[in-house]
């Protein structure tokens, strides 16, 4: 007795001579033929392609011709000769007895596992790997079946050719189909189905007809068990946190953000795994289920790596730079941002090629055009990623700083890798681009080592003149007092104030006061680097001009405000035009 003989004789260990139902099932293919089924439910009863509306009747690929062939050659075994011309044509033009060779070439697919569309190339697969030869059997689909079956290889192939802008069945195969189905006699034919979406039910169905109530409940409870442990550790995590960044700690709180997520991640697929362990699932299910579970452990793993190049980074610069210094801050967040974004790349690039084994190159060539255009409309986002290193390398202004730009005051609240978010005064937070940089002047108010107040008091017309010279006298005495100075942090010798009578006004007497609001008392510090600022500015001059206020008040000196006077005389025009002349000099 053969192999195939034996296999045949101990049908309940391995059936239909161990031909698999169907060939390379992957996760496309099931989706596809869980469309297929779905689609079932809306179909009328009964529906199906008829021999005058063939769903398939084209050559312009190998899924074309191959599905072509296997629809027409069912109606004709089912004794409607109609389509029989469409299943021949199938075939080289230079083939003898095309009837014979038609119904061999059909029971050869018989004995093979079922062939569905998603298995094949299609015309834009063929088109743009410019294919014009593919091999379906035994190359194609899976094929160590028939060996162990057979004891041997099969003897002959099943190859399509592209031929005069048609694809069909080599003229090898057609010559040698008769002996590839002697070879194959003995593993036994495949029960036709009509029934589209059956790959997809015959894997679905047995996980619902062969698992237990009870082990669906320990299913759910495994899950749920191990989503509530992650929440738990997640909460726990995130209190423990919050306590360290309250008592000042900045070195632990990194290292258990890092060590939480991927915590997360395993608790929670580690319940997932055992649940479904009890739960029964066709070899491509559970094939799934592992990819599912390697994929989650591959990212968890990524994630705790990239968290320990960040604390590698965090540990460099506190090694090499002031933990206070902004820039070694701002470069640190950068660094952390890019590592992020290249791993996600890197884990997707990963888990598409090896756990899912998906053709990357084959997918990234396929979107070539989608690429292109995704290439031109980044344009900005490549300016302003150039922007993002121009600010880095230049250093124009960093975190926290106070910037003037576009007629716009605020504080810069982040420099990401596209835009720079800044707070404006009134509270919104503006998002400027980066590339806008580059070329437009930007003002860091955050640089200033001084603030430089050019102040007019403004007296009456009537003030005499020694009123004027006391005026003077008492703003120099103001802006020269130990309480005024003190406060300001002023420099007398490097800058004195300054006042004088500046000029005569419409309707007043300027006098303008200079004099200088210093950020630090050595002048070797910006505003960056102290506690002061455009705020602590303006409660400054809100002294000083208090204590003109009552300065003046005690000296009897008037401040001046807007008047007008009027001439009468006996001429009404007269008159009209000098009131006229008046306002234009007052205004």
């Amino acid at each position: 007795m053969t192999s195939a003989q034996s296999l045949l004789s101990s049908g309940e260990s391995k059936p239909d001579g161990g031909r698999p139902k169907s060939t390379q099932v992957g996760f496309f293919e099931l989706m596809e033929s869980g469309g297929d089924a779905m689609l079932d439910w809306f179909k009328p009863a009964g529906h199906q392609p008829s021999v005058e509306s063939p769903e398939y009747d084209s050559q312009a690929s190998p899924r074309d011709t191959v599905m072509t062939f296997l629809e027409a050659m069912n109606h004709v075994v089912q004794g409607r000769l109609e389509p029989f011309s469409r299943a021949t044509d199938c075939l080289p033009d230079t083939t003898d007895q095309k009837e014979q060779v038609a119904r061999d070439l059909f029971r050869v697919f018989d004995r093979l596992p079922e062939i569905t569309p998603g298995l094949l190339p299609g015309e834009k697969t063929v088109e743009q790997e410019k294919t014009s030869r593919y091999e379906l059997f035994p190359r194609g689909i899976e094929n160590a079946w028939a060996y162990d079956a057979l004891g041997e290889a099969p003897q002959g192939r099943i190859v399509l050719v592209h031929q005069d802008g048609r694809w069909i069945f080599s003229p090898n195969t057609a010559e040698g189909v008769d002996k590839l189905l002697d070879s194959m006699k003995d593993i036994p034919p495949r029960t036709q189905k009509q029934r589209e979406g059956q790959l997809f039910l015959s894997v679905v169905e047995p996980t619902f007809q062969k698992t237990a109530t009870s082990d669906w409940l320990l299913a759910l409870t495994w899950a749920l068990g191990g989503i509530a442990c992650g929440w738990l550790i997640y909460k726990l995590v995130n209190h423990l946190i919050d306590k360290r960044e309250n008592s000042g700690d900045d070195l632990i709180t990194p290292m258990l953000t890092s060590l939480m997520i991927p915590a997360v991640i395993l608790v929670t697929v580690f319940g997932f795994a055992i649940g479904s362990a009890k739960i029964y699932m066709h070899p491509v299910l559970s094939n799934f289920r592992w990819n599912v579970i390697e994929a989650a452990i591959v990212l968890a793993g990524v994630y705790m790596l990239v968290s320990v190049i960040e604390l590698m980074c965090l540990g460099v610069r506190r090694s090499f730079f002031n933990n206070t210094d902004p820039y070694a801050r701002m470069m640190s967040l950068v660094v952390r941002r890019s590592l992020r974004v290249i791993a996600t790349i890197v884990l997707l690039l990963f888990v598409f090629q090896n756990v899912f084994k998906w053709n990357v190159a084959a997918l990234i060539g396929g979107f070539s055009i989608v690429a292109l255009a995704l290439s031109l409309a980044a344009q900005d986002a490549v300016k302003n990623l150039f922007g993002a290193l121009t600010i880095f390398a230049n250093r124009p202004f960093l975190d926290g700083d106070w910037v003037k730009f576009d007629r716009e005051i605020g504080e810069v609240q982040d420099v990401s890798l596209q835009v720079t978010r800044i707070r404006l005064l009134s509270g919104e937070i503006l998002s400027v681009p980066n590339m806008k940089f580059i070329d437009n002047p930007v003002e860091n108010l955050s640089m200033r080592k001084y603030l430089r107040r050019m102040m007019d008091v403004q007296i009456t017309y009537d003030t005499p003149p020694q009123k004027v010279d006391e005026a003077i006298s008492i703003l120099q005495d103001i802006l020269t007092s130990d309480d005024i100075v003190s406060d300001g942090q002023s420099d007398l010798e490097a800058h004195p104030p300054k006042v004088w009578f500046d000029r005569f006004g419409a309707y007043y007497l300027n006098l303008r006061a200079d004099y200088w609001y210093m950020m630090d008392r050595e002048s070797n510090r910006v505003q960056r680097d102290t506690e002061r600022g455009w705020f602590s500015y303006l409660d400054h001059a809100t002294r000083v001009n208090r204590m003109v206020l009552e300065r003046f008040n005690e000296a009897g000196i008037d401040f001046a405000f807007p008047t007008q006077s009027v001439y009468l005389t006996d001429d009404p025009d007269r008159n009209l035009t000098i009131q006229t002349r008046q306002l234009q000099e007052a205004f």
